[in-house]
Order: structure tokens, then sequence, then C-alpha cells
């Protein structure tokens, strides 16, 4: 099986501190990257000659929002095919809000527990 690579995109460490036990926990070959700037996440991306196969890019960020960040990969040739799963606190009718409901995106609101993260990683990975 191929290693599967993750982007996430967060600017609190104790959530990408979570995520990455998570991705841990899940005992499958699955290298991660995390970037708490969305802006550095993005230049690196551009210029990078390997694409992570999951971005899971956080709302709330400064310097480039989630919103920005989904414009920014869409209008990127090499970058607009790659799945991003947004990964904020919203709820998901407020995601819903927040992302144009024609982006290629899926949805994850932060769970409460370290068992509902890792049931949920599992769905999507």
């Amino acid at each position: 099986m191929k290693k599967q690579t993750i982007l996430l995109i967060d600017d609190d460490p104790d959530d990408a501190e979570i995520f990455s036990e998570a991705i841990k926990s899940l005992n499958q070959d699955i290298e991660i990257e995390i970037y708490n700037n969305s802006l550095t996440a993005l230049d690196n991306l551009k210029s990078s000659a390997t694409l992570p196969d999951f971005i899971f890019l956080d709302m709330q960020m400064p310097h480039l929002n989630g919103n920005q960040f989904l414009d920014e990969i869409a209008n990127t040739h090499n970058l607009a095919n790659i799945t991003v799963v947004i990964y904020s606190s919203y709820s998901q009718a407020s995601l819903y809000e927040l992302v144009i409901s024609t982006r290629k995106v899926i949805l994850l609101t932060k769970p409460n527990s370290m068992g509902e993260l890792i049931q949920n990683l599992k769905t999507i990975l």
C-alpha cells in the first residue's frame, strides 16, 4: 500500500498535537506535515515536487483565511485536485455556509474527543 501524505494547516498547537497523535494511532503508513501559517503552507505547496494526498485546513487562519486558501489552490493547476478536508471548530452547518457548496471539499467539525477524531479519520482516509 502506498504511503499517504497529509498536510495539516492549523494555527492552534494543541489541536495540531491532538490531530498528529490521532494519525499516529491509526497504525497506517501516513506521513504528516504541519503548518501553523496558511500562507507559508501555500508557498511550499506551489514549489513542492511532491504533493499531499489530503490537506486538512482550519478555516480561521491568520494571513490567509480558509476561503482565501481554497481560492488559491483552486486557481493553481497542480494543486486543484488535492482533496481538502475543512477541519474547523465551526459546526457542519456553519462550515457549509462558509464554503461555497460547489467546492470539492470534505467538511469535518473538530470533535470533542480523541476517539471521535480517530473514527472520523478512519472514515476519511
